[in-house]
């Protein structure tokens, strides 16, 4: 596990107004350390922002040079993935024209530039598409033109597109790389239930969507409320899971930081997220982690909003316990259990949900789906699959062992907070 002071110097690089003496401590980590490091900054999508960063502020130099070339070697095969993602992204946007499907690309390449300054910054695993649920089998058509299938089309929950594979993932693959096997997500709506939580979302964000073109490819985006609500959501759902991306936040607080002061738009957003206690309580959840975070400035009109429906529960939570959740590595702790009756406040759904995430089954601990190409690849799956789900299951016990001791620091700072008056 990484040193919590070199994952804490990274963030204050980071940080809207960047600080750069903890970068000292990188010097102090052994060989091991380091590639530690370097592996929790690859999971959590920060290894390019942080690079860019140290460029951005000539500040490379704080850093050891062996760190520091680890780095510039991920920037320079991140720009080779990029180029060659888009040239598959084209040939599927040029399939769904084909076949008359009109879809909107969610997340991935639409995000720059109001979430990330450039593309190359971004570490992108699949692709995510979203399509009427009437136009849900033409979809999976144009797919199966360009070498996807499916396991299970739904026309009312996400579909997992994958291309054959011809290599069996490991942890020791280069992320960077081109990829050797595709993933493309097929979604009906921008939030899919859980038996746990239910979203009111708009269901027009289809007829919203806007035209875009990068690098000469023409694809359809959402509009940037419905794109904003997305990445709240979308981060949401994953921290409900246990673990997100720290590279998701970022580019959430990159985004409010650089239209902070355009009130209209956020009340836009206002507008398109709607009146339900549950939305506000979740955009207020995710910009105080933005917030503590990254020291982004939350727009007025969003933080007028969404503040209400913060509870004192959760205030305390953000403020004691959030660093340590957002920065653990994967798979993630159990420390925002304690607040789960936040958002589910019936007792029998929140039973359910403590129970998926306590006890997990298999299908929440598989790699992933996969398309294989014969019966020799059926076993290799197999045994990766069972590796990455001892793997798993390993960490898991160990977060499970450490919770006791969390719940104990959860009661004394839910004491002291009512005690000292911090509760309104």
């Amino acid at each position: 596990m990484p040193d919590r002071n070199a994952k804490l110097a990274i963030l204050s690089v980071l940080r809207h107004a960047p600080d750069f003496p903890a970068l000292a401590s990188l010097s102090s980590l052994n060989a091991n350390e380091r590639r530690s490091l370097l592996h929790w900054l690859d999971q959590s999508g920060l290894a390019l922002s942080f690079a860019h960063r140290l460029r951005q502020c000539h500040a490379t130099s704080q850093i050891p040079e062996d760190l520091l070339d680890a780095l510039q070697q991920r920037v320079a095969k991140n720009v080779t993935r990029l180029c060659d993602m888009l040239v598959e992204f084209r040939r599927l946007n040029d399939s769904f024209r084909q076949h008359g499907v009109f879809v909107a690309t969610l997340k991935g390449f639409t995000l720059a530039p109001d979430f990330c300054e450039n593309l190359c910054l971004r570490h992108q695993t699949d692709f995510d598409f979203l399509v009427d649920p009437k136009s849900v089998l033409a979809a999976a058509q144009a797919f199966a033109s360009c070498g996807y299938s499916t396991a299970a089309l739904s026309d009312s929950a996400e579909s997992c597109f994958t291309t054959p594979l011809r290599h069996i993932p490991s942890e020791q693959d280069d992320i960077y790389l081109p990829q050797r096997h595709r993933q493309a997500d097929l979604h009906t709506s921008i939030w899919e239930d859980t038996p746990w939580l239910k979203v009111h979302v708009p269901h027009d964000c289809l007829q919203h969507a806007e035209s875009a073109e990068l690098h000469s490819v023409h694809f359809y985006s959402l509009s940037f409320e419905d794109k904003f609500l997305t990445q709240v959501l979308h981060l949401f759902r994953h921290s409900f899971r246990s673990w997100i991306r720290l590279s998701w936040l970022l580019e959430i607080a990159t985004c409010l930081q650089l239209h902070c002061h355009d009130e209209h738009l956020w009340q836009r957003v206002i507008e398109r997220a709607g009146e339900d206690r549950l939305t506000k309580r979740i955009f207020s959840f995710v910009l105080g982690l933005a917030h503590r975070l990254f020291d982004c400035r939350v727009p007025s009109a969003l933080q007028s909003w969404s503040s209400p429906a913060c509870s004192p529960a959760m205030r305390t939570w953000l403020d004691h316990f959030s660093l340590d959740w957002a920065i653990a590595d994967w798979p993630g702790s159990l420390n925002n259990l304690f607040f789960a009756a936040e958002f589910i406040p019936d007792r029998r759904r929140r039973l359910l949900y403590l129970r998926s995430r306590l006890l997990p089954r298999g299908g929440q601990t598989s790699i992933g789906a996969v398309a294989t190409s014969d019966s020799a690849s059926v076993w290799n799956v197999s045994a990766a699959r069972l590796r990455y789900t001892a793997g798993r299951s390993a960490a898991h016990l160990k977060s499970l062992l450490c919770l006791p001791w969390q719940h104990l620091r959860w009661w004394k700072a839910l004491m002291f907070a009512r005690t000292n008056g911090l509760e309104s």
